[in-house]
C-alpha cells in the first residue's frame, strides 16, 4: 500500500486548505511511526500494519524524495542525507542557483512533510518522524534488534551470508542513528523518545507484534490513550 510522490503532494496541499482546529487536531485515521533496526522486521511490520489498518505507508524513501521534489533538486538533498553537515560546504551552488539548501532549510521542508502526513493518517516510517511528531496523536513506535539475531535473520532467508549481512546491519543503523541526531538532536537508543520499543530477536514471526500494534494505534486514535495535556486540547 505505498504512496506515491504525487499522491502525497497532493494530499498535503489538501490537508493545508483546512484549518486546524485547535493544536492538537486528530487526524483523519490512526498514524504510527515506525523506526527501526535493519533486519528487525520493521518493514514487513509496517506494510501488515497498512494492510490491517488501511492505512497508506509513507517509507523513509518517500519522504526523502517528497522533501526534494518541495525544496530542491533530489540529488542535492541525496547529497544531504549521506551528510548533513555537508551542506555548509555548499556555498558554491548556492551562489549560483540562489537556492538555499542549508541544513535548516532541509530540516524545516522535512518536518512540514511530516507534519501534514500526521494530520492524514497512514504509517510513517524513518526520517525521525517520531520526533517531529512527539506532541501529536500518535503512535510512536521503535522495532529493534541485535545485529547479530538480524543478520542470522536475514542469511536465513537468503539475503547473503551472516557475514556480509552483519557490517551491513551495523552501518545502516549508525547511518540511520546518525541522521536522527544531526538533524533532531535525538538518539535512537532514548526508550523515552517512544511509546513503545519492540525486540524481535526471539520472534520468528510478526503477527503478534502487528496485533499490539494495532491496539495501541487505536486507542491513541480513539483518544483513550493520550497525555494529560493533549486530554485537556
Amino acid at each position: 500500500m505505498t504512496t506515491n510522490i504525487l499522491t502525497v503532494i497532493s494530499a498535503m496541499a489538501e490537508v493545508a486548505t483546512v484549518p486546524r482546529q485547535g493544536d492538537h487536531t486528530r487526524p483523519r485515521q490512526p498514524v504510527i511511526t515506525l523506526s527501526r533496526d535493519f533486519g528487525s522486521g520493521g518493514d514487513i511490520i509496517a506494510t501488515r500494519l497498512c494492510q490491517r489498518l488501511h492505512l497508506p505507508l509513507y517509507d523513509e524513501d518517500l519522504l526523502r524524495e517528497v522533501a526534494g521534489r518541495l525544496q530542491d533538486d533530489p540529488a542535492i538533498i541525496r547529497l544531504l542525507d549521506e551528510g548533513f553537515g555537508r551542506a555548509k560546504d555548499m556555498w558554491l551552488y548556492r551562489l549560483f542557483s540562489g537556492k538555499d539548501i542549508s541544513p535548516d532549510a532541509y530540516r524545516d521542508t522535512l518536518v512540514k512533510v511530516v507534519m501534514s502526513l500526521g494530520r492524514l493518517g497512514g504509517v510513517i516510517v524513518g526520517r525521525g518522524a517520531h520526533v517531529i511528531l512527539a506532541e501529536e496523536c500518535a503512535l510512536r513506535v521503535r522495532i529493534a534488534g541485535s545485529p547479530e539475531a538480524c543478520a542470522k535473520r536475514m542469511a536465513g532467508g537468503g539475503h547473503g551470508t551472516e557475514v556480509e549481512i552483519l557490517a551491513q546491519a551495523k552501518e545502516i543503523n549508525h547511518r540511520r542513528g546518525k541522521f536522527v541526531w544531526e538533524v533532531f538532536h535525538s538518539r535512537l537508543s532514548d526508550a523515552n523518545e517512544f511509546d513503545v520499543t519492540i525486540n524481535t530477536d526471539r520472534m520468528d514471526d510478526f503477527e503478534d507484534v502487528v496485533d499490539m500494534i494495532v491496539i495501541l494505534a487505536e486507542a491513541i486514535h480513539s483518544g483513550r490513550v493520550l497525555r494529560d495535556d493533549l486530554k485537556k486540547k
